[in-house]
């Protein structure tokens, strides 16, 4: 393989940019791969380096808390750029997370800035009655052994929230994130549809149900487990890898959450015969699906052309890690159907959405396709930035290793809402539906942003997200670069760049040699806001919070008043 080969060369990359030891550089690669964020952003948000120390990081290596409105997670990272891993060393970082995350710092280790705000936030949100999902990460850069299993064995309490990478699983996760970008090649196959068995007066078992609404087909009907497995089998060997019958799923394999532990457990049970009655199914979208008449030599295959599963990841999942390790007990499991015939990506978007209803819909990868991002991604390219849209591109030549600097675009899309549409609070809360929102501006033509979003190359959008991430850089800059006194910058990204945003717009328009000068205004004023609040706060015999307070529109509101910035949003 040519692991050792690609592994070098990132962690070369990662050298030279940020200037780290080799151990170091590959604990930002291995957050990178598994998170799907640019080298920087590991580096400056995720990352529980300071000052290029790993001192007083609580025993992790990163930290990332995806926080948002309707589902909040927190990955945790270990990384060993050692070729073993050890049971103690496996049994430290599970009781480093328990001291931290579920009993809020017992020991009373010292937390440098960036282990104390995830902290904060963390205590923040479970204290206003919101469940985090955890997810632990432990890497070491060797090959797995026998050894493994026994030590996941040995911490069966965390098996659902804790998972082992090797070199391997990093090196596949890598090639997995690229292959996003690859082209799917042409996958045929049959489904074949599994009869009635209950006796009806005509002889003629009942199989498919059938109809079409104007141009799509539709037909549900019951399908052995081993028959889906086998089409995951055919995508493995024509396209090297199975993401490519999920490309229009919304989210990915959640590994063994709650809901998939109990399928996996219904199918490893005696109720596995149930299956059907316990589960929602599998929906599957196809360019082509031919149906027959009637019943041909005792089936009724379904033949269709590039089928996609756009709901029912999860189950198939499952299915398909147990058919690997043992088909037999899949033998009598069946599984109901919902297959469409469209090429209509509108449809396809709907149907989507409407089937996916049990988390959030992740509008990063939605909003990826768009056509202003290949404009945007020009505009940034020329000034020397990697606008990173698509999943895998931070791993692209182009993009990130010729470029001086990269950035998601979810990450500059956010901080545009905090900035020219004047949103920092809810920036900063509800990621999601920041991007929901603007998603919808790129096809809707009532929005009122469409007219900045529908992909115009004449349209203004392209020039202000320059300026948002010219902005951004400099606050995260500021933030890591200044001996700052107080721990509230951990907190204000957002209000520091709406802030640095709304005086250079009053001072004549964006010019970056003021924004020095823009950035410590704002970073002045911040205090006396805090002190109004915690002023409320006190009055009323409640406790105030940092992170509250800044997802709060109060945070905006005295910012305004005591610099007489005035509320006038373009849109």
């Amino acid at each position: 393989m040519n692991k050792e080969l690609f592994f070098n060369g990132y962690i070369g990359r990662i050298c030279e940019k940020f200037n780290l030891t080799k151990a170091f550089a590959f604990e930002i690669l291995a957050i990178a791969a598994i998170l799907d964020l640019s080298f920087d952003e590991v580096h400056d948000h995720v990352s529980t380096l300071e000052n290029g120390s790993g001192s007083h990081d609580g025993g992790f290596d990163g930290i990332y808390l995806e926080e948002d409105e309707d589902d909040s997670t927190l990955h945790v990272f270990q990384i060993k750029s050692t070729n073993t891993v050890g049971d103690n060393e496996l049994s430290k970082f599970v009781t480093d997370c328990r001291n931290l995350f579920v009993y809020g710092n017992a020991l009373d280790l010292p937390l440098n800035n960036k282990v104390s705000y995830a902290l904060q936030t963390y205590q923040s949100l479970v204290s206003a009655g919101r469940v985090v999902e955890t997810r632990l990460h432990f890497v070491f850069n060797g090959e797995k052994t026998k050894q493994n299993q026994a030590l996941l064995d040995r911490h069966s309490e965390y098996t659902d929230k804790l998972r082992i990478y090797d070199s391997d699983d990093l090196y596949q996760q890598i090639d997995n994130l690229v292959a996003g970008r690859r082209k799917r090649k042409p996958i045929s196959f049959s489904f074949m549809a599994e009869k009635s068995n209950i006796a009806l007066p005509n002889n003629d078992p009942q199989t498919l149900i059938s109809f079409s609404i104007q141009n799509v087909k539709a037909v549900s009907f019951r399908l052995s487990a081993l028959g889906l497995c086998e089409l995951l089998d055919k995508e493995q060997h024509l396209n090297k890898r199975t993401d490519g019958v999920f490309s229009d799923n919304v989210r990915g394999f959640l590994r063994y959450n709650r809901t998939n532990k109990n399928i996996r457990d219904t199918l490893l049970s005696n109720d596995a015969g149930y299956f059907p009655f316990l589960n929602n199914g599998i929906t599957i979208i196809a360019e082509r699906v031919k149906i027959p008449s009637n019943m041909q030599a005792g089936f009724y295959p379904l033949e269709v052309l590039n089928p996609v599963i756009v709901n029912g990841l999860q189950t198939t999942h499952v299915l398909y890690e147990i058919y690997q390790q043992d088909k037999a007990r899949l033998n009598g499991v069946y599984v109901v159907v919902r297959l469409y015939e469209t090429t209509d990506n509108e449809l396809i978007e709907k149907i989507t959405n409407a089937t996916n209803t049990q988390s959030p819909i992740n509008f990063r990868d939605k909003i990826s396709t768009r056509s202003f991002n290949d404009y945007t991604q020009d505009v940034f390219a020329n000034a020397g930035i990697g606008y990173l849209c698509k999943r895998g591109e931070t791993f692209d030549n182009r993009l990130s290793m010729a470029l001086k600097k990269s950035v998601h675009s979810e990450t500059v899309l956010k901080f545009w809402y905090a900035t020219f549409y004047e949103q920092p609070e809810r920036a900063k809360s509800t990621k999601s539906k920041v991007l929901e929102e603007l998603f919808d501006a790129t096809t809707n033509k009532n929005n009122k942003l469409y007219p900045l979003f529908k992909g115009n190359k004449d349209s203004p959008i392209y020039q202000q997200l320059l300026e948002t991430f010219w902005i951004y850089d400099f606050v995260v800059t500021q933030r890591q670069t200044q001996a700052h006194t107080s721990d509230f910058v951990l907190f204000t990204d957002e209000l520091l760049a709406y802030g640095v945003y709304k005086l250079l717009k009053k001072s004549g328009g964006f010019a970056q040699e003021h924004l020095s000068a823009a950035y410590q205004t704002i970073y002045e004023a911040i205090p006396a806001c805090i002190g109004r609040e915690q002023q409320l706060k006190a009055k009323n015999q409640s406790t105030y919070s940092h992170n509250d307070y800044f997802k709060s529109v109060k945070s905006r509101f005295h910012l305004n008043d005591i610099l007489e910035l005035s509320e006038d949003t373009l849109y």
